[in-house]
């Protein structure tokens, strides 16, 4: 047996050395080519055991093998882009100055490569690198090229062991460059002023040439890329097109949507938190309550790995990153708080969780910064709408969270009470012009889109707070006295204004509809917009369905009247399939409505 194998030994030994291969005890399989490629030595800490290394390998400087990261700053990757002598396969590899020794597990004999010579060359070299280029097409290098083109931290892999697990599909290929700068400033001057993500430096360098392949970048710039993107072809007049392409916007969401995995399983990244918070904004506007539950999760998931509602550790940022994760924080919170009204979720975001202070500055964009005539300064925008944030996520908690569907009527009453008392001293923390209702504010055009949504948003809490009790049919102490049901404190009627709630609920739903005429006529922003309207028409109905005889009822009827015929005749001028939605539950609501009158008289 033994001397059969050392027979079978032998002649494989003779036919190793005859395809060029040299066969030793402590000799290292060094082929023509080798020397050639020495510099091109993958950064990858390869795991040898030690009969597998070579003397040369192991005094190589630690400083030529770099650590794995996942999110590489931009320079690196440029570094690396610009050192590549060919357009098909970028050298990925640092150039050494000091010779290294071919790693024998990467060796391929030459003939493989349709070279009529002896010995081998590095699979890893940039020879190599071509070689299985050519013979693969590329697509078996996506994964080696992230893989070498990422750094990771220490215990990345015992932390992430399934980051990257899968390649990406691209559904879409990015546009041509010259598209694509339209594309961006247009995001930027229409989109980015009112969601201010992004610095504006920031995302121009993302967008260099040299950074569009999906092998180069990791999972929150493909992310943000391709949202970005997304987003601009649904801006109108975007500079590739007149029209927004929703077919486009969404092939790129798609390529978006899969880094969302890596983003989750990944090490918690900015960018790739920026890059969802996009998708977010793109789903909420075409009303799909399922992919914004999901991805706002995963978006608040990451903020709280990175700390940004903390302010522990923060001394190591500089003021203008200090001021970006302070934005982020608070747009992630007021998405949040966004859709948990809407779709009637609860909040991800958990306020006992959070030690940030309300932003006191508004972002670098002048949109939230606004002149006063009646206070020195300027008015931050920004800061009040994450107050009236917290307070919608307030609303939600105390009203129409689980816990609170089988409280008793009093602790009800006296919750409505509390939290109108809080949104009328936030109205009254505004300047006077800009306050709800004020009969100058949108006199003078153009019409801010941060105040309308902050309006539109206040009449929906007014309405979410006071419904409770309208749709009671309570309407005076009396009837409150009146119905066995009804148990009260003392302290349940410390705001008198709950008693009123059927009319200021219908006062709230006029003002809403009366604020249609500044509808936005963009797709992402009409579509943002148009759950105000919606339910203050519903609301509206609803008053004169639950009592049609009250002669109030009459001008409420004459305000849906006229929503329709505004609506139908705006319709009529637009393709945005978000504006037909409106115009046919504006119908709907309104028939209901003239139904229930008809019946009653």
């Amino acid at each position: 047996m033994i001397n059969h194998l050392e027979g079978s030994l032998e002649r494989m030994e003779s036919r190793l050395q005859g395809l060029g291969f040299t066969v030793g005890e402590n000799d290292t399989l060094i082929g023509p080519s080798a020397s050639e490629g020495v510099g091109d030595i993958s950064p990858l800490r390869l795991s040898l055991s030690p009969t597998d290394r070579s003397p040369q390998v192991e005094d190589v400087d630690d400083t030529d093998w770099g650590n794995i990261y996942t999110s590489p700053p931009p320079g690196s990757i440029r570094s690396s882009a610009s050192r590549s002598p060919s357009p098909h396969m970028p050298n990925l590899f640092g150039q050494s100055s000091q010779p290294q020794a071919a790693v024998p597990c990467f060796n391929v004999p030459r003939y493989l490569g349709g070279i009529l010579n002896s010995g081998c060359f590095s699979m890893i070299s940039q020879e190599g690198l071509e070689w299985i280029t050519q013979k693969t097409g590329g697509e078996s290098m996506d994964h080696l090229t992230r893989l070498v083109l990422t750094e990771e931290r220490d215990g990345f892999i015992a932390d992430y062991p399934l980051h990257c697990i899968s390649p990406r599909r691209v559904f879409c290929p990015l546009p041509p460059q010259e598209h694509i700068i339209r594309l961006v400033e247009r995001y930027l001057e229409d989109f980015n002023v009112t969601f201010p993500l992004f610095r504006r430096s920031d995302l121009l360098l993302l967008f260099e040439r040299a950074h569009l392949d999906v092998r180069f970048q990791s999972p929150g710039q493909w992310a943000i890329m391709n949202a970005v993107l997304a987003v601009a072809y649904m801006l109108p007049d975007n500079g590739a097109s007149k029209e927004p392409d929703h077919q486009k916007s969404w092939l790129l969401l798609k390529n978006a949507l899969e880094a969302v995995n890596e983003l989750y399983l990944g090490p918690p990244d900015l960018r790739g938190l920026q890059g969802l918070l996009v998708m977010v904004v793109l789903f909420m506007a075409a009303s799909a309550a399922r992919p914004c539950s999901f991805l706002i999760s995963v978006a608040i998931h990451i903020s709280d790995q990175l700390g940004l509602g903390t302010t522990e550790d923060i001394s190591i940022f500089t003021e203008e990153e200090k001021q970006e994760r302070q934005t982020v924080f608070w747009l992630a919170y007021c998405l949040d708080r966004e859709i948990s009204f809407r779709f009637g979720e609860p909040p991800v975001q958990n306020d006992e969780a959070i030690s940030a202070a309300l932003p006191l500055d508004a972002p670098n964009c002048l949109v939230y910064s606004m002149p006063t005539n009646d206070r020195a300064g300027t008015f931050s925008a920004f800061a009040s709408a994450c107050k009236l944030a917290q307070i919608r996520g307030e609303i939600y908690q105390r009203l129409y969270s689980a816990s609170a569907t089988d409280r008793p009527f009093h602790q009800i009453l006296a919750s409505v009470g509390d939290l109108d008392r809080k949104l009328q001293e936030w109205k009254d923390s505004l300047p006077s012009e800009f306050q709800p209702e004020s009969p100058t504010l949108f006199h003078s055009p153009p019409v801010s889109l941060i105040l309308l949504h902050m309006h539109h948003t206040y009449h929906n809490c007014m309405i979410a707070i006071h419904s409770l009790i309208a749709a009671r049919g309570i309407n005076s102490a009396q009837d409150l006295s009146d119905h066995p049901g009804y148990t009260i404190n003392p302290d349940s009627l410390s705001n008198p204004r709950v008693l009123l709630s059927a009319s200021l609920t219908s006062k709230a739903a006029r003002a809403s509809i009366g604020l249609m005429k500044y509808l936005p006529k963009d797709d992402i922003s009409l579509g943002l917009t148009m759950y105000f309207p919606t339910v203050a028409l519903r609301t509206l109905a609803s008053s004169i369905v639950r009592n049609p005889r009250d002669t109030g009822q009459i001008y409420n009827m004459r305000i849906l009247d006229q929503a329709e015929a505004f609506l139908s005749s705006t319709c009529s001028d637009t393709t945005s399939e978000g504006m037909k939605r409106l115009v046919k539950n504006c119908a709907e609501f309104r028939s209901l409505a003239e139904r229930a009158m008809k019946e009653c008289y």
